[in-house]
């Protein structure tokens, strides 16, 4: 599956449960530099309860950087909701991350 299905996927799954959502892009455009910090979740939102929610989305060869590991972390540390969402053989899939 590519980065995009995949994000749809993680993104209407997680629109299922309640939470509303925003796809975060950090790539630079023609000569302006990306905005966002190193790390941050592709997707991100909040929870029908108000809760922060971070899911990062990687591909069947993709890995989570140091940076992405921290944030996701971070986010559990303070009571948010974090998620990785990834392909699986081809089946996209959906994990919390870390221990609230």
């Amino acid at each position: 599956m590519t980065a995009a299905e995949l994000t749809k996927w993680a993104k209407s799954k997680l629109e299922a449960e309640g939470c509303r959502l925003n796809r975060v892009n950090n790539i630079p455009v023609r000569r302006r530099k990306g905005t966002v910090q190193k790390g941050w979740a592709d997707l991100q939102g909040y929870s029908k309860d108000g809760i922060y929610v971070a899911c990062e989305v990687k591909t069947e060869n993709d890995r989570l950087s140091p940076e992405q590991i921290e944030r996701l972390q971070d986010v559990v540390n303070c009571g948010g909701y974090a998620y990785l969402c990834k392909d699986d053989k081809g089946q996209p899939i959906l994990i919390p991350f870390g221990k609230p």
